[in-house]
């Protein structure tokens, strides 16, 4: 086996548009330890800020951000929950602007905890605005890439405060990388502040996990980016779900939709999505590391198994066991949680969306050559809650 771009030296990398993609995939292990290290730092006032006495007993917390960054709010929607016991729900700054009075349908203390690469998009800020507009009592937290952007920098009425990750994490190709996946590991230490120094052996060991995926799987990558799928499907359940919603994009995006990506729960793969699998179909299972999980995740394969079975099949974190040569697994360090699983598992869409990219004559760096989609979103209007109301 061999790395995922060992084919690729910087000279390949720049003519092929991906001088910044590439590295920025490499890169994510040094930088989910960089964060850790940064968040120690800043504990004391970051706990101060979020610390139960200060939230008061009833606060829900709304977690939001838009595209990626919404999908980061999914995948920790369930591990906030459990850990705070409040109401947790994940709503994307692009629905609480269009439907504020949805977003916030009770006027209750809310924790909006904010997440985006740039903070520039429009939405960003807006959401704050509507939060505030609708909310006596809201508190603010953002996580961001840039500490320049609008989102970082924007006054709230209410208390704020701001966590900036490493500069690296603010990525610059088109496709988010090391942002969503270093975003989703602060959001997942800020939920246990307390046990901050017990998690960098968890930090850790999802590092290497990712470590040894980029340096092992190279062969397997090349071999996918080669097949002539032009669909996919993801599949996962709780946060790995949520994995794959950003999995599905993220391949869609570097393809520049040259393959349409869906994405789907295992249990619900049954109830209608299962019609999209035809012999063009890339399947991807992104499997839990809870036995619970992983008795209907058996079953759903070996359902695939006797049915429509696709173009191919990857199991990430193993789970295949089919001899045919047409399916092939990624095992992943068993000690992991799903959230952290989850957040390892997006860099296998990240690295076959570089090469099927490449495959495509597209550049991983800018793969729309209209423009169609950028790297931060522009030309939104926001309009006034009584001008969308006249609609």
């Amino acid at each position: 086996m061999s790395a995922v771009f060992s084919q690729f030296d910087e000279e390949a990398r720049a003519t092929l548009g991906g001088l910044h993609t590439l590295p920025e995939i490499l890169g994510q292990p040094a930088l989910w330890r960089r964060i850790w290290t940064r968040l120690r730092g800043e504990k004391h006032r970051l706990s101060t800020f979020l610390d139960p006495g200060a939230l008061g007993p009833d606060r829900e917390i709304v977690l939001t951000g838009a595209g990626s960054s919404a999908y980061i709010g999914e995948l920790l929607q369930g591990r906030y929950a459990l850990r705070t016991g409040r109401a947790v729900r994940a709503v994307p700054t692009t629905d609480i602007v269009t439907n504020p009075e949805e977003a916030f349908p009770r006027n209750v203390p809310t924790l909006l905890i904010s997440f985006a690469r740039s903070g520039s998009s429009p939405e960003s800020v807006a959401a704050l605005d509507c939060a505030e507009a609708r909310l006596e009592d809201v508190r603010h937290l953002v996580v961001t890439c840039n500490p320049q952007g609008a989102l970082a920098n924007h006054a709230t009425r209410g208390p704020r405060e701001v966590f900036v990750l490493p500069p690296e994490a603010d990525d610059q190709g088109l496709a988010m990388t090391g942002s969503f996946t270093g975003m989703a590991l602060a959001g997942l230490l800020l939920a246990d502040l307390e046990g901050l120094e017990a998690a960098g052996a968890r930090v850790e060991c999802l590092a290497k996990a990712a470590e040894h995926l980029l340096a092992t799987q190279g062969d397997l990558f090349r071999r996918l980016g080669a097949l002539p799928f032009t669909r996919a499907i993801f599949l996962g359940s709780g946060a790995l779900k949520a994995a794959a919603r950003e999995c599905h994009l993220k391949l869609q995006e570097l393809s520049n939709g040259a393959v349409i990506c869906a994405y789907e729960s295992f249990l619900g793969l049954r109830h209608g999505p299962k019609a999209a699998i035809n012999g063009e179909t890339l399947l991807v299972f992104l499997f839990s590391g809870r036995p619970g999980h992983r008795a209907y995740e058996a079953d759903l394969v070996d359902e695939i198994h006797g049915g429509a079975q696709g173009l191919f099949h990857l199991g990430v974190g193993d789970g295949l066991r089919d001899p045919s040569g047409r399916e092939a697994a990624i095992p992943l360090d068993g000690s992991m949680d799903d959230e952290e699983r989850a957040i390892c598992a997006v860099l296998t869409a990240q690295i076959l969306g570089v090469h099927k990219a490449i495959a495509l004559g597209l550049r991983p760096d800018s793969p729309s050559p209209t423009g169609s989609i950028s790297r931060v979103v522009r030309g939104v209007t926001i309009y006034p809650a009584s001008e969308r109301q006249r609609g």
